[in-house]
């Protein structure tokens, strides 16, 4: 994926995440989504809560060449309302 992509959707393993925004993979497949609507607190510690450790993300969208999916295993945090889903060793 170059450049930035509007999702449609995110799979976080088999936890579907309906969020619409932004969408960039870095070159480290560091995957940053900036969602069009924030996302509440809730809805984020939620995520946290039951997906500390991500094994799989699914990025949909309605453009060409998706889906797209990324083996992690993964780690999420989130600054300034943006997402941010980090790769680890």
């Amino acid at each position: 994926m170059s450049g930035l992509v509007h999702v449609t959707k995110l799979l976080l393993d088999q936890t579907e995440l309906p969020v619409s925004g932004r969408c960039s993979v870095r070159i480290d497949k560091t995957i940053v989504v900036e969602p069009f609507r924030h996302l509440t607190e809730d809805t984020f510690r939620r995520i946290l809560k039951e997906k500390a450790l991500i094994q799989r993300i699914r990025l949909e969208s309605e453009e060409e060449g998706f889906p797209q999916e990324y083996e992690g295993p993964y780690t999420s945090k989130r600054t300034n309302g943006i997402l941010i889903f980090t790769r680890t060793a």
